[in-house]
């Protein structure tokens, strides 16, 4: 069995990350957004109202004829799903900051550091030869690329676990959305398409690292 590198709480960490955000991406794909059509042009100085907090009373003013927008099952799961992602996140963060094994800020974002960029160009330029014939090099030979992939997830996540965070306290179920609250929308939409991308390039590379006999999750594992 591969030895384990990362400290437990890294590992364990990770396992609740990962179960996590494949869920939440499960359910942002399956659930209704409960929104408020937009006013007619006319009725556009309505964008000046500031939103709701999230699960605003829906005794509160309505600013359209079609009345408040219930929330759906798959939304509120989203919303709490979102919550404790962020909340992870946070751990992540303080973890980083520590010397456990696995944690610390080198090991996520190696190409910060002189030392980390060295490694990195040297596998980019010795190893992707061999990615193009889908083989990897073995885990110890390919840290630096490893834990540049882990980087970018998480400053993928914090961004989305961000701004998903301020529209749970922005989106409004009576009014229509502030132009504010349209732009973080995207911004959160935009970034759950990089975040898939690099969790499929994640993935892939997990199994292609099983298959060629590296065991890479028992490195990972809780």
């Amino acid at each position: 069995m591969a030895e384990q590198t990362f400290a437990k709480p890294i590992r364990i960490l990770h396992s609740l990350f990962a179960l996590a955000v494949i869920a939440q991406l499960s359910v942002g794909h399956l659930m209704t957004v409960p929104e408020v059509e937009k006013l007619a042009e006319q009725h556009t100085s309505m964008h000046l109202v500031t939103p709701a907090f999230a699960h605003e009373s829906h005794e509160a003013p309505v600013l359209n004829a079609g009345g408040s927008v219930e929330e759906s099952l798959g939304f509120e799961v989203h919303e709490l799903l979102g919550l404790f992602i962020a909340g992870l996140m946070v751990i992540r963060i303080l973890l980083a900051m520590t010397s456990l094994p696995g944690a610390n800020w080198r090991e996520l974002f190696p190409w910060m550091f002189a030392d980390g960029r060295k490694q990195l160009a040297n596998e980019l330029s010795t190893q992707m030869s061999g990615w193009m014939k889908l083989r990897l090099a073995p885990p110890e030979d390919g840290e630096a690329v490893a834990r540049s992939v882990h980087g970018f997830i998480l400053i993928a996540t914090s961004i989305m676990a961000l701004s998903g965070t301020r529209l749970y306290f922005g989106w409004s179920t009576t009014a229509p959305q502030t132009d504010a609250v349209e732009a973080i929308a995207e911004i959160h939409e935009t970034v759950v398409v990089i975040l898939q991308a690099l969790l499929a390039l994640h993935i892939g590379a997990v199994v292609l690292h099983q298959m060629q006999g590296h065991n890479i999750l028992a490195k990972i594992k809780p």
